[in-house]
């Protein structure tokens, strides 16, 4: 129950395997972490023409990005007001359009692959399932329109047409989809080694250092790495960037997967053809499988030690199953078939961190990218390319640790 759908739909026997990074070279860049961030960075950097080598820990896709809802939503973790609140309208607003040009050109790129990740439009909505919560998403609505964002408002009675559930009033967002991310982050890998990159799992960074020439990067075993480009793709700063952990914050969110829905349920649920994302007084996200299934997440909670976390798990699951039964009543009695906790990496303002550090030269970071980071991921890597081959472009300094000076 506990392991996550994804990643038993594409279990280790169905993947291929790569080596152990072994010796010493001399690289243009090196990407640390195999997930959907990394992948598509390997494949953006491999194609501006660089000699790249990505190093994961472990096996590709097989931790945050297995754990992930599979969901590309096109606006950041956070509130709209909350952000322009704390750091200015401009910085909100580059952070919207980065994130939904992420998620349309994400989309783009997979498809333009061929990538078989289960690809499909979703119309997203930010839905507001509580009275009390109405309000609130009026005035989110309002913020974004008056910054001149994407931010269509629909009324509680077409709303409720739209999702088939409860609502008192939704923000429709476009460019939104949903796919598989461990076969989407696979498929990038793929396409990243026949631009040339290498990869290599089973291969743990243990720190990084750096001249005023270039940058070395140190593996368990001794092994070293010396390049002028590195890109972190580690979701959080971990034991090898330890001064960046204080930029974060961690949190255990928790998914489930259901049973097939029945001819009854699938009625109710309507086109399923869209997406939820709710906010009250914490985040939840829904959206529908390709084998009827229904993945539903939320319930942060500080993180657990090992020995209570199944216990937890079985209580949290419980409680989202409860909750999805509200939106849809008819699915009250049917069983969560897969549930999983996740780590939600944040930040105080709620943006992701993407981009230079002026404590790491020859550094680029993308971490922290929250419940929903996949228009971030590819954002991360498309604005790494560019800084590593000198085409910066305005926007690419959108979630930048310089915001927080």
């Amino acid at each position: 129950m506990s392991s996550p759908y994804w990643g038993d739909r594409t279990a280790d026997n169905r993947r291929r395997a790569y080596p152990k990074w072994k010796g010493n070279a001399t690289v243009d860049a090196v990407v640390i972490g195999g997930g959907l961030t990394g992948c598509a960075s390997a494949y953006t950097l491999a194609a501006a023409g660089m000699n790249v080598v990505l190093l994961e820990a472990d096996r590709l896709a097989n931790a945050g990005t297995a754990a992930s809802l599979g969901m590309i939503v096109p606006q950041p973790d956070a509130t709209f007001r909350s952000v322009e609140a704390a750091r200015g309208r401009r910085v909100a607003r580059l952070a919207w359009e980065a994130a939904q040009y992420g998620a349309i050109d994400l989309a783009a790129a997979l498809k333009k692959l061929a990538i078989n990740c289960d690809l499909k439009p979703s119309a997203a909505h930010v839905n507001a399932f509580q009275f009390a919560d109405g309000d609130a998403l009026k005035r989110e609505q309002a913020a974004r329109k008056d910054a001149k964002l994407d931010a269509a408002w629909l009324s509680a009675g077409p709303a409720k047409r739209a999702i088939s559930t409860d609502s008192f009033g939704a923000i429709r967002l476009r460019g939104g989809a949903v796919y598989d991310p461990v076969r989407a982050a696979l498929g990038l890998a793929g396409a990243a080694e026949k631009k040339g990159a290498r990869i290599f799992e089973h291969s743990r960074v243990r720190k990084t250092s750096f001249t005023r020439k270039d940058a070395t990067v140190h593996l368990d075993g001794g092994a070293k790495i010396k390049t002028r480009a590195i890109v972190v793709a580690t979701g959080e700063p971990g034991s090898a960037f330890s001064q960046l952990q204080r930029h974060v914050r961690v949190t255990d969110g928790h998914v489930v997967v259901t049973q097939p829905l029945n001819a009854e349920m699938r009625r109710e649920a309507g086109t399923r053809g869209y997406s939820l994302i709710e906010r009250g007084e914490s985040s939840r996200f829904l959206r529908f499988l390709a084998d009827d299934r229904v993945l539903f997440a939320g319930v942060e909670v500080k993180p657990q030690a090992e020995r209570v976390r199944e216990k937890l798990m079985v209580q949290r699951a419980g409680q989202l199953m409860y909750e999805l039964s509200l939106h849809y009543p008819t699915i009250s009695g049917l069983k969560a078939e897969w549930a999983w906790s996740l780590p939600v990496v944040s930040t105080l303002d709620g943006l992701p961190w993407v981009g230079l550090h002026r404590n790491y030269p020859f550094h680029f970071f993308g971490i922290a990218l929250g419940w929903h980071g996949d228009s971030i991921s590819w954002f991360t890597a498309r604005a790494a390319a560019r800084h590593f081959t000198g085409e910066t472009r305005v926007g690419d300094d959108a979630f930048t640790f310089l915001r927080a000076l």
